[in-house]
C-alpha cells in the first residue's frame, strides 16, 4: 500500500528560537525525524518504509507492504496487494478477506505478479454462472468473469487458465446446461479466452436418418459417411460423423447383441465396397448371415465364416502377404511408406483390402497356442479336438494383432466388431491404441465394452429423451473418431420404399459399380428380398454365392503348420479310441456334406487302410 505524507517546509529550532529550514532530502537527522513523525501520525501503519521524497511538494512517499486495500468508490474497484498476497497461491486468501472486509464484493480479478486485483459487487446470477463454469472446469471462481450477452453468457477467462478443448469442452457443454438447461452449449473462443454460454433446446434424433446414398457414387474411400452427430442444441442442424480413413484405417466397435453393431459396419463398409476394396469377412458361422448381402464383392478365398478354421486361414494368409509375401517385397524394394502416395499404376495393382472380423470376444474366447503336439495313441480325440479348436482361436487372435501393428502402410483396413472389449478378449490398451477410430454402439452400453474408447471420462450420456424412446435409440452410440472427443451418434439407415437396411445397400451397390464376372445380379438381390414358407428363399443360388468367395477348408489347414499336424493328430487319435468322444462344437469340420467332390477337401473321411486294419483287428 502506498501512502502519502506532506511535511512542513520550514520548521522552529526548539533551542534557539531560530526558524529553519527541513530539508529531509539532504539532512539525514530531518529524514529520520520525518519517519518518526509520520509514524507518529499514523501509528495503522507502524511497517510503512519510506519509499520517497517530493522536495518541491514537500511530500513524503511510505510503502507499507503488509496491507493491502482497494481504491476509490463504485461497484467495481482496482485493489493494491500487501507484499505477501502477490503469490498464486495467495488467492483464495484475498478471497476471503475481501468477502469480510468489503461485505457484497468479490474478487474479479487477480494479478499477483503486478500487485494488483479488482474486486466488484456481483449479483445472484453472476455470482452462480462463475460459479457453476468454475466448479465444471475446475478452477478458481476469481479466475473468470461472467457477464449476461442477451440470453445466455459471456464468461471470460484469466490467461492464467489453460484450456484444452478436447478434455474442456465437455465440462463446458455441463456447465452450460447447469446454467440454463438442457439444449444450452458452450462455443470457446480459445483465442481471446471467452466461453460464450449459449441458449437452445434440447436435441435429439430423428426415427430414422437416411443413408447417404451419393456417395456410393464415383467414391474414392478416403472420407465415410456412417451417420450423424446428435447435436448440442435442438435448433441446430445435424453434422455428419465422418470417419477420415487417412487419418486411421482401423476401426474398432463394442456393443453387446442387437445394440446396433452390423447395421454401423454396413453404413461404413458400403463406401469401401463402392471404391473398389478388397474384402474379407470373417464371423461366427450362425453370424454371418449378417454379410451376406456383401458376397458379390467379398475377394474369392477370403470369405472366413463358414468355421473358426477357415477364419483362421483367412487372416493367416493375409498375415503371410503382408509381412513375407509379394506385398511386402514390393513396398520394401520401392521403400513405400503409405499407400495413399503410391503410383496409380500399384494402386490398381495392390488395391487396398478392408478386412471385417465381427464377434471377435467369441471367435477367440478359447484361444490357446499349443507348443506341443501330443500322441495320438494316448490322447482322447475330446483332448485333440479343445487344442486344436484352440489353435485355430489363436490363430484369428494373433493374427488380427500383427495386422494392426504392420498392415496400415500397405492399405489394409480393419473393422473389428466385439462384445467385449478387454485384455482377456485380446483387445487389451496396447492393441486398442493402434485403433484410431471407436465405436460404443447402444444407448445405455455395458461395462464390458466401456474399454473400447481412449477417454472414457470424457463419455457423455445419451439423454433420456433419446435412450428412452424405442423409436429414437436405435442405432444410437457414441463415436471417438479421429482421436477427437466422444460424441454421440445415430447410424443411418439405408431402407426405404419397403427394403429393409441390407437389400437397399446393396441394391444401390449393384447400380453404382454393378457386379463380377459369374454373379447374377438379379438371382443375388432375390436373396435378399422378403421371403416366407411359400415363397422360399434359392438355396442354390445362396449356395453359389458363399462357394464362390469361400477359402477352402485344406487351404485353410494348410496356413498354420501346427493347425495341420493337431488334425491330422485329432484324426489318428479318433481312429484309435473309436470315436470323437466329444461333443461337437462350432468350426472344428466344414459346414457343408462331405460327398460333393474336391470342395469338401478335408471332411471326416476315414483312409480306406485304416478301416480294414481296423475291420480286420
Amino acid at each position: 500500500m502506498k501512502l502519502e505524507y506532506h511535511y512542513p517546509r520550514h520548521v522552529k529550532n526548539q533551542k534557539t528560537g531560530e526558524t529553519i529550514t527541513f530539508d529531509p532530502v539532504n539532512n539525514p537527522l530531518h529524514a529520520e525525524r520525518l519517519i518518526r513523525n509520520f509514524h507518529h501520525s499514523n501509528p495503522e501503519h507502524p511497517d510503512a518504509k519510506l519509499d520517497g521524497l517530493d522536495a518541491d511538494r514537500c511530500i513524503a512517499f511510505f510503502v507499507d507492504q503488509t496491507v493491502s486495500m482497494a481504491m476509490g468508490d463504485g461497484d467495481r474497484r482496482p485493489y493494491q496487494l500487501a507484499a505477501n498476497e502477490c503469490t498464486p497461491t495467495a488467492g483464495d486468501r484475498l478471497a476471503s478477506k475481501i468477502h469480510d472486509r468489503y461485505p457484497g464484493f468479490e474478487l474479479v480479478e487477480f494479478h499477483p505478479y503486478e500487485g494488483t486485483a479488482v474486486i466488484e459487487r456481483l449479483d445472484p446470477d453472476r455470482l452462480r454462472v462463475r460459479g457453476i463454469m468454475a466448479a465444471e472446469l475446475k478452477t478458481k471462481p476469481y479466475l473468470l468473469q461472467a457477464r449476461p450477452a442477451g440470453k445466455g453468457w459471456d464468461i471470460t477467462m484469466d490467461p492464467s487458465v489453460t484450456y484444452l478443448p478436447v478434455r474442456d469442452d465437455p465440462a463446458a457443454n455441463r456447465a452450460a446446461t447447469r446454467i440454463g438447461q438442457e439444449g444450452w452449449h458452450a462455443r470457446t473462443d480459445t483465442m481471446n479466452h471467452v466461453i460464450h454460454v449459449i441458449p437452445g433446446t434440447p436435441p435429439t434424433f430423428l426415427p430414422s436418418h437416411p443413408y447417404p446414398f451419393d456417395q456410393l457414387k464415383d467414391s474414392d474411400g478416403g472420407r465415410t459417411r456412417f451417420g450423424v452427430w446428435l447435436p448440442e442444441s435442438g435448433d441446430q442442424p445435424y453434422e455428419d460423423a465422418v470417419i477420415d480413413w487417412r487419418e486411421s484405417p482401423f476401426v474398432l466397435i463394442g456393443g453387446e447383441p442387437g445394440s446396433g453393431k452390423s447395421v454401423c459396419i454396413n453404413a461404413i463398409l458400403a463406401t469401401l465396397i463402392a471404391a473398389g476394396d478388397d474384402l474379407s469377412i470373417i464371423d461366427l458361422n450362425n453370424k454371418a448371415t449378417d454379410y451376406y448381402w456383401t458376397r458379390p464383392w467379398v475377394t474369392p478365398g477370403h470369405w472366413g465364416c463358414e468355421s473358426d478354421v477357415q477364419g483362421a486361414g483367412v487372416l493367416n494368409r493375409l498375415i503371410e502377404d503382408i509381412e513375407h509375401g509379394e506385398r511386402a517385397k514390393v513396398w520394401k524394394e520401392n521403400a513405400w511408406q503409405n499407400w495413399y502416395e503410391i503410383p496409380d499404376w500399384a494402386k490398381r495393382k495392390y488395391p487396398r483390402h478392408t478386412v471385417v472380423v465381427d464377434e471377435f470376444s467369441s471367435l477367440v474366447d478359447k484361444a490357446a497356442m499349443t507348443r506341443t503336439i501330443p500322441k495320438p495313441d494316448k490322447t482322447l480325440p475330446a483332448v485333440f479336438r479343445a487344442m486344436f479348436m484352440g489353435q485355430a482361436q489363436y490363430d484369428i487372435k494373433y493374427a488380427m494383432q500383427r495386422l494392426v501393428r504392420t498392415a496400415r502402410a500397405q492399405g489394409y483396413r480393419l473393422i473389428l466388431a466385439s462384445q467385449t472389449v478387454n485384455q482377456q478378449s485380446g483387445l487389451g490398451p496396447t492393441i486398442r491404441d493402434l485403433f484410431g477410430h471407436r465405436i460404443i454402439m447402444g444407448a445405455s452400453p455395458s461395462a464390458s465394452v466401456l474399454g473400447t474408447l481412449h477417454d472414457q471420462k470424457s463419455m457423455p450420456d445419451v439423454p433420456g429423451r433419446v435412450k428412452d424412446d424405442p423409436r429414437i435409440s436405435k442405432g444410437v452410440g457414441v463415436g471417438e473418431i479421429n482421436g477427437a472427443r466422444p460424441r454421440i451418434f445415430k447410424t443411418f439407415w439405408a431402407g426405404h420404399d419397403g427394403m429393409g437396411d441390407v437389400q437397399a445397400l446393396a441394391t444401390a451397390l449393384v447400380d453404382a459399380i454393378g457386379v463380377p464376372d459369374g454373379v447374377d445380379a438379379s438371382a443375388f438381390l432375390d436373396t435378399l428380398a422378403k421371403h416366407g414358407p411359400d415363397n422360399p428363399v434359392d438355396g442354390q443360388v445362396m449356395n453359389a454365392l458363399t462357394e464362390r468367395i469361400d477359402l477352402p477348408y485344406q487351404t485353410a489347414l494348410a496356413s498354420d503348420e501346427t493347425l495341420a499336424a493337431l488334425k491330422e493328430g485329432w484324426d489318428d487319435s479318433k481312429l484309435n479310441f473309436g470315436g470323437d468322444q466329444g461333443s461337437s462344437q462350432r468350426g472344428d469340420n466344414p459346414s457343408r456334406p462331405v460327398a460333393d467332390g474336391p470342395k469338401d477337401a478335408g471332411a471326416d473321411l476315414m483312409d480306406a487302410s485304416r478301416l480294414a486294419d481296423l475291420l480286420g483287428a
